[in-house]
């Protein structure tokens, strides 16, 4: 995955009001079905396009002569464009008389250049738990992966971590998903086209795909490659809510693992790996663990500051590393604003301040303005992070 899971608990816990208890990473199986369709996709018009079928729809024009001098265009260049808009299905010329097609009205009337492809080859996604179709974010291959069967056997071989567990398919693809995803009103979000005609699936594949998934008392989210961890996937953590089977799973890989002596060993492994041997884990009132460091164990020869608020992973538990002194961890706020908006010119003043309020609930702080932060800023010589506040701070509210 290119992002951390701890940036997953924590997008969870402060920017969904979650108290996360478990983290899972995950193989989800998805059927990739190869279908073949008669393909109608909308398009833009080309300017020239627009005003030529305009004309032959509104304005009583039916010929290359009568658009090219109604419209004071070449009229070579007019033919060459009635050419293409013929090839496309979208003009008929009888003659040498004009007219459109049924497609090409229908174009005009929605401004859209509506395009057929015959026979046309794709594959659609669906996750094998429901056969819900996959959002059209996942059709970006270079940023989501979907693992073959192969792929998927060399991974589970690899000593990477974290681990991923694979997640096996009950039942076969459900090829009336297909009929019901055609039907969608909604279905340019799942990638498909404006319409699907003489549809027929010339075969399925089990892939699969890596997510976080994120447990709660009551809530389950999921976050995969497509929002880049920064955000939970809906579709997918309604999926995986609402099917048994894939929370038996995860509920018996649990089966006679004490979890809290767990998270205990490694929180203290991790104390000691530092020389912080006068710390010790503690319970916190949300019954999830935390380590809490005096100021002195941030700093140069130290931990960063950026640090306190955060998670420490360790298999499918968490600790948060924290600092009951308040001036770190207003520190760490500045560090972790500058790493978020300090290289970044396009953030508007509300999605500032909506990051604000969120890493100050991860810090248990109060908001600051962002006049107060600016000059926080500068005392650190955080100059990029200076200049962004400064220029925000004048931008209407």
């Amino acid at each position: 995955m290119p992002f951390p899971p701890e940036r997953v608990l924590e997008d969870a816990a402060f920017g969904q009001g979650m108290v996360p208890t478990r983290l899972h990473a995950l193989l989800l199986p998805v059927w990739q079905v190869e279908i073949r369709a008669d393909i109608t996709e909308g398009e833009d018009f080309s300017l020239i396009d627009r005003f030529l079928e305009r004309g032959l729809r509104h304005g009583a024009l039916h010929t290359v002569d009568e658009l090219a001098a109604f419209f004071a265009l070449d009229r070579a260049l007019v033919a060459q464009a009635v050419r293409f808009l013929a090839a496309i299905g979208h003009v008929r010329e009888s003659g040498s008389r004009l007219s459109l097609t049924p497609l090409g009205q229908r174009s005009v009337d929605d401004d859209i250049r509506y395009v057929i492809t015959h026979q046309d080859r794709r594959k659609l996604y669906f996750e094998a738990l429901s056969s819900t179709p996959l959002h059209r974010d996942h059709y970006d291959e270079e940023v989501v992966t979907l693992l073959s069967a192969d792929a998927l056997d060399r991974a589970l071989r690899g000593g990477g971590y974290p681990r991923f567990t694979p997640i096996l398919a009950a039942s076969g693809f459900d090829r009336s998903a297909l009929d019901r995803l055609t039907r969608r009103k909604d279905r340019a979000r799942f990638n498909v086209p404006v319409a699907l005609d003489a549809l027929e699936s010339l075969g399925e594949e089990l892939v699969f795909l890596p997510v976080y998934l994120v447990r709660g008392r009551d809530r389950v989210l999921v976050y995969g490659q497509a929002r880049a961890g920064t955000a939970h996937d809906p579709e997918l953590s309604e999926v995986c809510a609402r099917a048994p089977e894939l929370i038996n799973a995860l509920d018996n890989e649990e089966i006679g693992e004490d979890g809290d002596e767990r998270v205990l060993r490694a929180a203290r492994k991790w104390l000691r790996d530092r020389d912080l041997h006068t710390v010790a884990p503690e319970r916190d009132d949300d019954g999830t663990w935390s380590v809490s460091l005096p100021p002195a164990a941030f700093g140069e020869n130290g931990l960063r500051e950026s640090r306190i608020g955060t998670y420490q992973v360790t298999g499918t538990r968490f600790f948060r590393v924290w600092c009951r002194a308040e001036t770190p961890r207003k520190h760490a706020l500045l560090d972790r604003l500058n790493q978020r908006l300090g290289a970044r010119r396009q953030v508007t003043r509300r999605e500032a301040e909506e990051l604000v309020a969120r890493l100050a609930r991860q810090l248990r702080l109060e908001p600051p303005g962002l006049s107060r932060l600016r000059v926080g800023a500068g005392k650190a010589g955080l100059t990029g992070l200076e200049a962004q506040l400064s220029r925000l701070e004048n931008e209407p509210e």
